[in-house]
């Protein structure tokens, strides 16, 4: 029993000798799994227009009169979506129009009444000369030729007047005019055009709503490419170039949804800002900001969180 005490007490420092060496020969799976993903850089972002959805809202507040058009209808710069209520406005224009025409008349009469007395002025003028020259002859008496000069200083006063009138009418009329612009501009404002060519792609009231100006009620998806605008965590930010392929995804699949080419990258680290969970909310790590212009985003919804698969191994190559 003593030898078989001492045999087994010998073996067991050579047991535990051979369990280090066996965990000092096992390679380290996980390193390997962080080397070889260091060939992709995984970012979260949203799919958006590349010109970004316009958020459009009134300049005015006031009710809904007409619609005339509605979800995914296209449209072009200019082109009415909708109309708020006009009749103030429009009892506006028409009276300023009116008031307008009234003036534009009196400009016209006045300016009638300068051409008769021109006339007269001229005719004022010839007489004067007229009896001077009888009185230089001795054929016309002095008291003749003061009447004549008296007369035509009574033409020439009134008619500087005229003038007068001439100018604070056309004053007036500028000013009626001016008066007119702004209440057609205020009309114009009930008026809800879209300012760019593209797609609805929601309105938010109905005919006989309340909209005021504060609040958007329709988005548009101005005409043009689509992106994915995704943000890289401040660890890669420094692997990310212009050119890089990509790949867009589901979170959490690796089906891919489309292929793209990044084509901006951000100067600047910046906060979170495309996903945060509360308003608000404290976050220390900061993010580059990327664009991809994607091939083929047929099956991707705007606005539609993503994942974005950046390709450095040729970087990494170079």
């Amino acid at each position: 029993m003593k030898h078989l005490f001492y045999c087994c007490a010998l073996l067991l420092p050579l047991v535990g000798c051979s369990d280090h060496v066996k965990d000092k020969a096992i390679p380290d799976k996980t390193s390997t799994k962080i080397n070889a993903a260091t060939d992709q850089v995984i970012g979260i972002g949203k799919i958006v227009p590349e010109g970004n959805i316009i958020q459009l809202s009134s300049p005015v507040s006031g009710i809904v009169q007409h619609i005339y058009k509605k979800e995914n209808d296209s449209v072009s710069a200019g082109e009415i979506i909708l109309e708020l209520t006009h009749l103030v406005e429009d009892a506006q224009v028409s009276q300023l129009s009116s008031e307008m025409n009234t003036q534009a008349d009196q400009v016209k009469a006045d300016e009638a009444a300068i051409e008769e007395y021109q006339a007269k002025y001229n005719n004022a003028i010839a007489e004067l000369q007229r009896l001077l020259s009888l009185l230089d002859k001795g054929a016309e008496t002095q008291q003749t030729v003061d009447d004549a000069s008296t007369n035509l200083k009574g033409i020439k006063s009134n008619l500087d007047r005229l003038h007068d009138n001439v100018m604070v009418s056309k004053s007036k009329l500028a000013e009626a005019r001016a008066a007119l612009d702004v209440s057609r501009q205020q009309r114009e404002q009930k008026t809800i055009r879209s300012p760019i060519k593209g797609k609805i792609l929601e309105i938010s009231t109905l005919v006989g709503s309340s909209v005021d100006n504060k609040t958007s009620f329709v988005q548009i998806s101005p005409q043009g490419k689509t992106i994915a605008d995704c943000e890289i965590d401040e660890l890669f930010a420094d692997k990310i170039a212009d050119g890089q392929k990509a790949w867009i995804r589901n979170t959490g699949s690796l089906d891919t949804l489309s292929t793209g080419t990044v084509y901006f990258t951000s100067g600047f680290l910046k906060k979170k800002s495309l996903f945060t969970d509360e308003a608000g909310e404290k976050e220390d790590r900061r993010v580059r900001e990327i664009k991809i212009v994607l091939d083929n985003p047929g099956k991707l919804l705007l606005n539609e969180r993503v994942e974005c698969v950046i390709d450095i191994s040729a970087d990494k190559r170079n």
